[in-house]
Formats: C-alpha cells, sequence, structure tokens
C-alpha cells in the first residue's frame, strides 16, 4: 500500500477520534492527548499529521458534513420521485444515527467555533449551501424558482434551529419529533391539498423505513466511518 493511501486511513482514523472526543468531552475537554487515547497512539502521532488543535478541528467539521452527504447520497438511491427526494434530505438531516442528543451537543460546540476559524467558516457555508441547494432542486417541482429558493432558505434555517434546540435543551429531541416538525413546515410551504398531504406522508414512510434498514446497516456504518474530505 503507498504511503499516501496510509497517511489517508490514519488522518481519517484520528479525524474518527476527535469526532469521538468531541461528543464525550466537548470541543474545551477535547485534547490532543485525549484523541490519541481513543485512537491507540500517541499525541506525537496525532501531531505528525495535524499540526495542532485549529486543524484536528477543521478535519471535524469536514468529517461531521461528510457523515450528511453520504446519508443523503444512500437515500437518493432509493428515491424515485421529488416527493422522495425532498424526504431523502429531511431524514438524513435527522436519522438517529447522528441526530441525538450527544452529537447534537457536540454540533453546538463545534459551531461555536466557527466564527474564529476561517476554515471551518468555509466548510461550514459550503454544508450550508449544499443542503439549501438540494432542498430547492426538489422544491422548484412544487413551486415557482423565486418561492422555491425562499421555502428552501426557511427550511434549511429550521433544519439548524432544530439541530441547536436539541444540542442546547437538557431533555432529548427525537428524530421522530424533529421530522414531524419539518412535515408541519413542509404542508405550510408548500402545497398542501389532500392529495399531496397524502404523498408527503407516503414518501416520508418509506423513506424512513429505508434509512431504518439502510443507514443502520453495517455496511453502511463501514462506508461511513472511512468517510474524509481531508
Amino acid at each position: 500500500m503507498r504511503s499516501s493511501s496510509i497517511r489517508t486511513i490514519r488522518r481519517a482514523e484520528l479525524s474518527k477520534a476527535a469526532f469521538e472526543a468531541v461528543i464525550k468531552f466537548g470541543l474545551r475537554g477535547t485534547t490532543l492527548d485525549k484523541v490519541g487515547e481513543i485512537a491507540g497512539v500517541s499525541k506525537g502521532v496525532v501531531l505528525h499529521h495535524f499540526k495542532d488543535k485549529s486543524s484536528l478541528l477543521e478535519a471535524v467539521f469536514r468529517r461531521s458534513n461528510g457523515l450528511l452527504s453520504e446519508s443523503v447520497v444512500e437515500l437518493y438511491r432509493f428515491a424515485e420521485t421529488p416527493y422522495e427526494r425532498l424526504w431523502a434530505i429531511i431524514v438524513a438531516n435527522f436519522f438517529d444515527t447522528i441526530f441525538n442528543r450527544r452529537v447534537c451537543q457536540a454540533w453546538v460546540s463545534l459551531i461555536s467555533e466557527v466564527p474564529h476559524n476561517k476554515q471551518c467558516q468555509r466548510i461550514q457555508i459550503a454544508c450550508n449551501q449544499r443542503n439549501q441547494s438540494n432542498l430547492k432542486h426538489e422544491i422548484k417541482h412544487f413551486l415557482p424558482k423565486a418561492e422555491a429558493l425562499l421555502a428552501a432558505r426557511h427550511l434549511s434555517v429550521l433544519i439548524d434551529g432544530l439541530w441547536v434546540r436539541a444540542g442546547l435543551l437538557s431533555s432529548n429531541v427525537s428524530s421522530n419529533n424533529a421530522i414531524s416538525e419539518m412535515e408541519y413546515a413542509i404542508n405550510k410551504l408548500l402545497p398542501s391539498d389532500a392529495m399531496d398531504v397524502e404523498k408527503h406522508k407516503a414518501a416520508r414512510n418509506k423513506i424512513e423505513t429505508v434509512a431504518s434498514i439502510s443507514l443502520s446497516s453495517k455496511a453502511f456504518q463501514k462506508q461511513t466511518l472511512e468517510v474524509i474530505n481531508c
């Protein structure tokens, strides 16, 4: 195996360890030593691949956003209509493998660093733009172009808001409750006659069923553990 491949694998392992450290200890409590302990390597090995905590933080942002992107792509494989593709985006953002109290708290901790880290700003802006673009691409099947853009912005903001709320509250915000909040917003923002409402319900049920199988599978979990865009 080429050294570049080994280096890529090692960086992926360390990024995963850093992600786990932030979830377990919070951003302030995450140190290079603790990342090394989780990865089973010395602090020197961590420093060899990431010169400081800031660069490791950047890798964590890439990893967390990469996991979300992979989830959307996976669910897209099974979506056959604009309704189902829209719900693939929603369910991917809130499926309980990533939308749980500990991960949401870690995400809030990470987001607090965005104003102070230009590289993390760039990554987060790109992620937000991608999510909004994905939403707009599907919503344009239901609304005129200008209205589709506005609706996509509102839904994108709501997604962020639900994540922040889940990360700040002491009580757990369930995946089902978050998705139901999105369903309420969709029914208010998009055409919602009886037929549309039923189509959205059917699409949500199908995608949630697919997610419970696909995103929970060992094959997908192994795939996402290797995701990194460093």
